[in-house]
């Protein structure tokens, strides 16, 4: 479920975008708002116990979507965001990068619960898309 709300969450763009960007991702705010996500894709992705704020997560993508058509970006410059594979590969790198220096370990349940509960705990912006079960 978490899955199909962060590639929704794909189609976020950008809070105070300026018309110079070429895309969502150019802007800083959608590059964070879509690093968090990602972040609690993968946390959520290998640790059962921890599972997204559903409605955090709405509210934020609606939130943000309305920026993003306010701030000039197209329905197809949006879509074209959301299909560009090479950009979703590196900001999964970058999250993976994260999550192993926080100290998630692939293929440690525990690891990656231990860092999804210190986000919530933090109340990050990943914490705050999670809840620990």
């Amino acid at each position: 479920m978490l899955r199909v709300l962060l590639t929704a969450g794909l189609l976020l763009a950008p809070m105070g975008a300026t018309l110079a960007a070429r895309s969502p991702g150019d802007i800083a705010e959608v590059r964070t708002g879509l690093f968090a996500f990602t972040v609690g894709e993968m946390i959520h992705e290998n640790c059962d116990s921890i599972t997204p704020r559903l409605i955090r997560v709405f509210t934020l993508r609606n939130t943000l979507l309305a920026t993003a058509r306010a701030a000039g970006f197209s329905a197809q410059e949006i879509d074209d965001y959301v299909d560009d594979k090479i950009a979703r590969a590196n900001l999964r790198a970058e999250a993976s990068e994260y999550l192993a220096d926080a100290g998630a370990t692939p293929g440690n349940e525990a690891s990656f619960c231990a860092v999804g509960a210190s986000e919530i705990a933090r109340e990050t912006a990943v914490g705050r898309l999670l809840r620990a079960q």
